[in-house]
């Protein structure tokens, strides 16, 4: 792949680690997100309440995202991420010991605070191992992959079904494998160095669009992943179908990261968000309409998988760009933060909004789509390319 010709063997190795590490954690995540969403819909709980438990999920990407960078500093990208690997097995082999909603929230809890620290890890690692001039494209592998792995993830449950513990023990299996891969990266993984020490909140001010689409990733993307399968099987849809819609949407974004990273890296990044925001919005809103035309609906889903993406590739690209060491750390620790506050309220407000109609799903998610549009437009240069 021409992305690695001319670079160091210890870079490629580097690259290859945390590539290889995020697809498979992205396999566990794809699994996870739509099989509880099923499974409590199965006990008779309401879109409204599972919209909750997800986003306890994401409320512990918010809790373990302020320690992360010091933890980078003091214990080391792979030896921290091989610690959070083991504790996620961990998690995943309890979810087959104790059952019911509220045990469940608070392994989601926990589950969710070790995706924090992992995403941030991998976050920085990425951004500081490959070169200026690439690092649009290598992110927008990272993504592909990472979005590979996600849509994998709800094809497993045609293998492994959606009851009993077969599916937790297989997700927990394959936590096992990311800790072969780290340990020969040990030695080659990026070390976060101590920097200057601005405020995370002052440099969230030097990027505003690039944090502002990331929260709305995580408002987005929760929602869909917990939500999809619900707003499938509202429109009479089997459960598999349901959590194939979630399939549908991570497509989109392996087939649109790279080239929206490739573009991250030729054009100024606020104007590339307008459109993938524009775009989103215009599917989401056509969505209630074709559900008759099958063909017309799982594209609308896949194209919006595509565009929401970008809410997260390109401000990664913006935050390399920009900010180095335990800066770096510490941009994608804030925008974690700020991402999980837009996880949490994601699910929950957009679970009720299918009460009365469960194409509020789509609407309701247009609207926050639409907004960062015409913030961004406030935001564009008058020409060239800047910060």
């Amino acid at each position: 792949m021409r992305l690695y010709i001319g670079l160091p063997s210890t870079t490629v190795r580097s690259l290859a680690a945390v590539i290889s590490v995020i697809m498979i954690f992205g396999i566990t995540l794809g699994l996870t997100i739509p099989l509880i969403a099923i499974v409590l819909d199965s006990q008779g709980h309401s879109s409204g309440a599972i919209g909750l438990h997800a986003s306890v999920q994401f409320l512990g990407i918010m809790l373990a995202s302020p320690i992360t960078p010091r933890l980078l500093i003091a214990v080391g990208a792979s030896r921290l991420m091989i610690l959070s690997m083991m504790a996620m097995t961990l998690i995943f082999f309890t979810f087959t010991v104790f059952t019911g909603f509220m045990p469940w929230l608070l392994l989601r809890l926990l589950l969710g605070g070790i995706e924090g620290i992992i995403f941030i890890s991998a976050d920085t690692w990425i951004s500081q191992v490959v070169p200026t001039t690439r690092r649009g494209r290598a992110i927008g592998i990272y993504g592909t992959l990472l979005a590979v792995g996600v849509a994998t993830g709800p094809l497993l449950l045609e293998l492994t079904g959606v009851e009993g513990a077969v599916p937790f023990l297989t997700g927990g299996a394959l936590t096992i494998i990311p800790l072969v891969i780290l340990l020969f990266a040990l030695n080659i993984a990026p070390h976060v160095r101590e920097s200057s020490r601005r405020s995370p909140w002052k440099m969230v001010k030097t990027v505003p669009v690039a944090v502002a689409a990331t929260m709305l990733f995580g408002f987005l993307d929760a929602a869909a992943f917990g939500l999809l399968p619900i707003y499938g099987l509202s429109l009479d849809f089997s459960p598999l179908t349901s959590a194939r819609l979630v399939t549908f949407l991570i497509l989109g974004g392996v087939v649109f990261q790279y080239p929206l990273g490739w573009l991250a890296d030729h054009t100024d990044y606020r104007r590339l968000l307008v459109i993938c925001a524009a775009i989103s919005a215009t599917a989401m809103l056509a969505t209630p309409l074709t559900t008759d035309l099958a063909f017309l609906f799982y594209g609308l889903i896949f194209i919006t998988g595509g565009m929401i993406g970008g809410f997260w590739t390109i401000p990664l690209v913006v935050f390399g760009e920009n900010f180095k060491d335990y800066e770096l750390a510490s941009i994608n620790a804030a925008a974690a933060i700020l991402y999980g506050m837009g996880s949490v309220v994601g699910p929950s407000l957009l679970g009720f909004s299918m009460i009365v109609s469960p194409h509020g799903l789509m609407i309701a998610m247009a609207g926050p789509t639409i907004v960062l549009v015409f913030f961004a437009v406030t935001q564009l240069p008058r020409g060239g390319r800047s910060a």
